[in-house]
């Protein structure tokens, strides 16, 4: 399937400009219609959070204040887009492009962040999200969890700092035959079929079932990719710190994986993969779940 939707909330980018840009270079790339989302609370909804005993003055205080913070950030953000916009050469508009070029237009709400993308994540071929910024109203933590366990999309998250003007040149696949790593692998296959190097990376897990790395070198030859693989052996440390060290060692640039692939008292009581490479990756990683 094309991807010429593209989702990015702005929640969590109040530093760093590197998911937005990264949502941008995307969408030039595969001439896809980029839509910032940005949600702010609503000032009534401030109220809540005040203690008791407060006069209606003292409320209506606390109301205008809230409504003029959001304001500054809806502008801040506001700024922020058109910027990246201005940087990434692409045009401002509701709707795609005729010639098939990008194109990019801001939402501005008024409610719950994760209640918005939740339903227009739905119908986005990809959601672009950063990683936490306690600058931020709404916990991007929330946002991302949402975006991956309630819309059935793919997830590109992308960590601070990080730049995408190569990524998809040298992608990794984190192997472990689960139903999520293969949609993963599918909502991929556009990065896949133009990258330079592919390498499948099998995670070795008790209990595993499913196709192994040679089956995936298999099925992307199909697709014209040509990939290698690699067994990620359990060591002294983590299967996220395995995985992390032989994606350094790869100089890989996209990292593809699944995403919650254990039952959520599982994640509870073992922790999570996924929970570990989205707080330590260096480089962005596409999930789906």
């Amino acid at each position: 399937m094309a991807t010429k939707t593209i989702l990015i909330p702005m929640s969590g980018l109040a530093t760093t400009p590197a998911p937005l840009d990264a949502a941008l270079t995307v969408g030039n790339r595969l001439g896809a219609h980029v839509e910032a989302l940005h949600v702010s609370i609503d000032p009534r909804d401030s109220v809540a959070y005040v203690g008791e005993g407060m006069t209606s003055a003292m409320i209506e205080d606390v109301m205008a204040s809230a409504e003029q913070e959001a304001n500054e950030r809806k502008a801040r953000a506001r700024q922020r887009f058109e910027e990246a916009c201005s940087k990434n050469n692409v045009t401002q508009s509701d709707s795609s492009a005729a010639d098939g070029k990008a194109t990019a237009s801001m939402t501005e709400i008024v409610g719950r962040e994760e209640d918005y993308v939740a339903s227009k994540g739905r119908l986005a071929d990809l959601i672009v999200a950063g990683r936490s910024d306690d600058d931020d109203e709404v916990s991007p933590s929330v946002t991302l969890e949402t975006a991956l366990m309630d819309t059935g999309r793919p997830v590109l998250v992308v960590p601070p700092g990080e730049s995408a003007d190569h990524l998809g040149t040298n992608i990794a696949i984190a192997w472990n035959g689960s139903v999520e790593a293969a949609r993963a692998v599918s909502a991929a296959l556009h990065f896949l079929c133009e990258a330079e190097k592919v390498t499948i990376l099998e995670v070795e897990e008790a209990g595993k079932h499913g196709p192994s790395a040679s089956d995936v070198v298999s099925y992307l030859a199909h697709h014209g990719v040509t990939a290698t693989s690699r067994d990620i052996r359990a060591s002294s440390g983590s299967v996220s710190e395995n995985l992390l060290s032989a994606v350094r060692e790869e100089n890989v640039d996209l990292l593809v994986m699944g995403a919650y692939t254990r039952s959520r008292l599982r994640r509870l009581i073992f922790g999570g993969v996924t929970g570990d490479i989205l707080e330590n990756a260096h480089v962005p990683v596409l999930l789906a779940h």
